[in-house]
């Protein structure tokens, strides 16, 4: 039923509304300026607005409303989610003999409904994890069918969670004691306890394809309860031997869900409560809870390319409703709730708001309505003209003093009720639209278009340069002062890199005016007697454009000068090339090939055999870390050029790239896209000057390759066969790759290990065209021989694992543990020892470091390191920007 009446409201936005069209008001004067009167040619169909309940438009909307409240009130300190149990006493004392729950999805619907509303007085009535600023739910119904709610809820300030000893008054992650609370101990049993699953039940729902559960569960004991950091909190979970038996295997604390045992035990459903102050991105938290329905999963191989887009019929596209949905919308329970309220605020430019109209409407009629022309925004500013107190209001604060009037269009106070307003969201691609926001988020009582443009008696003529004036955009000051020191001391090739540098990655607001500025400082090697300022400039701006280009960029994409720059082919060719031939040779590099292992000296003579034949070959050098890989490409690359012969040196990472002499990373060398698919191939055209490089290169040297995504790979490939028109793997060059394969593989956002597997070169096309040369010998450990075969069986994955799928390290490579700040203490001690003495050996401490995989770790250490090092601080100022702090 539920879907014939889903479907109706569907049709009626397909086709009783198919009369109505929009368009931006400017639009309506560019229509009749060309003679066009006819409302029917004009303007775009309304198809699945935000009023249609659960679409994909309204979930966005809430979405930001949501995050509204985050900037309004800060972050959610509480993440609850309760879901129905189809064994309520509630629900059996209504079914007849022989009848099961999920045949009655009006009884479910119902009855959760009520625990909800009972749920939420404990929550927001008695208050009882503290009193509340904030919150939303949403009702989200799976394929299973059974309903479940997510509570996102923000406590007020005096009430915040901050502590361990906070966290445990909330949540609990142990086993009850049976003789205690059996009633407690039977409900999180029946209810909490996850799985099992891992090597208990590798075939459960929550197992991943790299046999690894979603969920992260079994977790580890835990003494003690400690704050996570940008995660949810490590919560108590003692080896205290306290077990029950779940689908006949016995499990511990490392399989309790977290929940509050007293919402737990007056609701005996599951109800899993999470601390999440602890976490810093917690617009994930709302996407999650705002994703929208769950549908079915299937593919489709399309026959033709197809340009139209439906809204309505994407929403449709395998829409799965179960029957506790279908009831509780047709019963018109609500879907989701938020407190307090959001206003979303209406942003456009002047004369780009959205006008409605009938398809038979005369334009100059609409046109001259008084009526058309007013939106939310231009009635702002109109209030704002004739009302002192609302001058006082940013745009986002008006709708907690006002209401808009949607018939009448006009604001009129507000009597009661709380409300935040939001205004909707822009891109900065939008370009002035975004800027318009910006000025809107920080200027009170703007009275028009032109006077929120207007700084002191200057009047911007954009939004973009109003927001600038207002500092609320970053200046080029810095910059300039950044220039202007090196130019005092540095050469004008070197200034020129720096230049380019601050194109690439400072983002200028003004790079033109910049350029004007330093112009001469930056050509003072180039000019001479005889030499024109056109020659000069032309120059100039050539070893600027080389620079940026080794960065993936085009100087016509800052324009420097009124008109687009292009030079001389033949000079770019001799430029590319005349720098690899200028590549030094290091002299230990010359040696090096005397010094080989008998591994080493099989690739090397392997390799060079190639070269010197022109043989077509491609090589993989697989060998942990520390057997010589880098020690054999310098002494490959110091052979091939001193013959007089071009090897080009690169590498996945820039830190890679740089051991490597003349190295270049493999994306700016090879102008490998950044967004890759299988289709994707290098921007590199035929006739360019770095194509000419490529095909006079010998050899090609791809250093940590196992780090890249095959599709770089298949894109070199695909675009060297292109440039020397030949269809043999990587066009008939040469070309080794090297890297240990234990180390780190590609990097897949939120991936699997076997998704990280499946994107590796190794899973390429290309890996069977490759000649495998392995390294063995560790050349960096010979004197720890148990340090380097332990290494290698981590590698290898012939270390014994726990249950929790973790290598359990030698207590002799530990730091005993006591706390945070002692153990901290002890290992900066264990490493750098009397720090002091380091000042009469500086090479010493540069052969000293502690590793640690995230950045605040590595700021604290640094941080205590500083304090202790001797001398005086000499602080340096970073290049900041200021960040407009109500984006959303």
């Amino acid at each position: 039923m539920y879907v014939k009446i889903e479907t109706s409201r569907l049709d009626y936005f397909r086709n009783k509304q198919q009369e109505i069209r929009s368009e931006v008001y400017q639009g309506i004067v560019d229509s009749l300026s060309i003679g066009q009167s006819n409302a029917s040619k004009v303007g775009k169909r309304i198809i699945l607005p935000s009023s249609f309940i659960g679409g994909p438009r309204d979930m966005r909307k809430r979405y930001m409303e949501a995050m509204a409240l985050v900037q309004r009130f800060g972050k959610p300190d509480i993440f609850l989610t309760m879901t129905c149990n189809p064994s309520w006493k509630e629900i059996l004392d209504e079914l007849g003999p022989q009848e099961e729950a999920q045949n009655r999805p009006d009884l479910i619907a119902r009855i959760f409904r009520a625990k909800l509303e009972e749920l939420k007085d404990e929550l927001f009535k008695r208050e009882i994890f503290g009193k509340v600023s904030s919150y939303v739910y949403v009702i989200e119904h799976q394929k299973r069918g059974l309903p479940h709610a997510h509570f996102l809820i923000i406590l007020q300030r005096d009430w915040k969670i901050y502590t361990p000893e906070s966290f445990d008054e909330i949540v609990s992650a142990e086993i009850p004691d049976r003789e205690r609370n059996l009633h407690l101990h039977k409900t999180v049993k029946r209810h909490m306890m996850h799985g099992p699953c891992g090597v208990l039940n590798p075939n459960n729902v929550c197992m991943k394809a790299n046999d690894s559960c979603k969920n992260h569960f079994p977790k580890g004991f835990v003494p003690n309860t400690t704050v996570g950091i940008d995660c949810f909190p490590q919560y108590k979970r003692c080896d205290n031997g306290m077990t029950v038996k779940v689908r006949d295997k016995d499990l511990d604390n490392r399989w309790v869900v977290p929940h509050n045992p007293y919402l737990l035990a007056k609701f005996d459903c599951h109800l899993n409560v999470e601390i999440c102050s602890t976490i810093k991105a917690v617009k994930y938290l709302y996407k999650y809870i705002y994703k929208g329905h769950d549908r079915v999963a299937f593919n489709l191989i399309p026959g033709q390319n197809i340009q139209d887009i439906d809204e309505i019929q994407q929403f449709q596209s395998a829409r799965w409703i179960a029957p506790p949905e279908a009831m509780w919308r047709i019963y018109g329970f609500i879907l989701n709730e938020m407190y307090p309220s959001v206003y979303s605020l209406h942003l456009h430019l002047e004369d780009q708001h959205l006008v409605a109209f009938h398809a038979h409407d005369n334009l100059n009629n609409v046109l001259i309505s008084d009526f058309t022309a007013k939106s939310m925004l231009t009635e702002f500013f109109s209030t704002n003209q004739t009302n002192e107190n609302a001058r006082k209001l940013l745009y986002k604060e008006f709708p907690e003093a006002f209401v808009w009037n949607q018939q009448h269009k006009i604001w009129t106070p507000r009597k009661k009720k709380t409300v935040i307003g939001c205004i909707v969201t822009a891109s900065p691609f939008e370009g002035e639209r975004y800027y318009l926001r910006i000025l809107l988020n920080h200027i009170r009582g703007p009275l028009s278009f032109d006077r929120i443009k207007t700084v002191g008696n200057v009047t911007a003529p954009t939004f973009r340069e109003a927001a600038t004036l207002h500092g609320l955009l970053q200046r080029d000051t810095s910059l300039q002062d950044c220039m202007q020191e090196a130019s005092l001391y540095q050469i004008p090739h070197s200034l020129r890199r720096l230049f380019a540098t601050i194109l690439v990655y400072c983002n200028p607001t003004n790079p033109r005016e910049l350029w004007e500025y330093f112009e001469q400082d930056m050509s003072s090697d180039f000019q001479t007697s005889v030499a024109t300022s056109a020659d000069i400039r032309t120059k100039v701006l050539r070893s600027i454009s080389s620079t940026l280009e080794s960065m993936g960029k085009d100087i016509n994409m800052f324009h420097l000068i009124e008109h687009d720059v292009s030079f001389d082919q033949n000079e770019t060719e001799a430029r590319e090339i005349n720098d690899e031939f200028a590549v030094l040779i290091p002299e230990e590099d010359l040696m090096a090939s005397m010094s080989l292992n008998s591994e080493q000296q099989h690739a090397y003579e392997s390799i060079l055999q190639k070269v010197l034949l022109n043989e077509s070959a491609a090589f993989f050098i697989d060998g942990p870390g520390g057997t010589g890989k880098t020690f054999l490409y310098k002494a490959l690359l110091a052979t091939v050029r001193s013959r007089n012969l071009i090897a080009l040196a690169t590498a996945s990472s820039g830190v890679a790239a740089s051991i490597l002499p003349g190295g270049r990373t493999a994306h700016s060398r090879f102008k490998i896209p950044l967004d890759l698919d299988k289709n994707s191939t290098c921007c590199v055209s035929k006739q360019s000057a770095l194509a000419k490089l490529l095909r006079l290169a010998k050899l090609i040297i791809w250093d940590e390759a196992p780090m890249s995504r095959k599709e770089c790979m298949q894109a070199l490939d695909k675009m060297l066969q292109d440039i020397t028109d030949s269809r043999l793997p990587f066009g008939g060059k040469i070309i080794v790759f090297g890297g240990d394969f234990r180390q780190v593989l590609p990097v897949i956002r939120k991936g699997t290990r076997q998704e990280e597997v499946n994107a590796s070169l190794a899973s390429s096309y290309l890996w069977s065209t490759l000649t495998k040369i392995r390294l063995s010998e560790n050349m960096r450990a010979r004197f720890d021989l148990n340090f380097s075969n332990y290494l290698l069986q981590v590698g290898n994955g012939t270390t014994p694992i726990t249950i929790e799928n973790k290598i359990k390290i030698h207590n002799e490579m530990l730091i005993p543990y006591r706390n945070d700040v002692e153990s901290l203490d002890d290992l900066i001690d264990a490493v750098f020892q009397d720090i002091g003495s380091y000042s009469e050996n500086l090479s010493e401490m540069t052969n000293r470091a502690i590793l640690t995989p995230k950045n605040n770790s590595v700021d604290e250490i640094n941080t205590i390191l500083i304090q202790r090092f001797p001398g005086t601080v000499t602080q340096y100022y970073s290049f900041d920007e200021t960040i407009d702090t109500s984006e959303q």
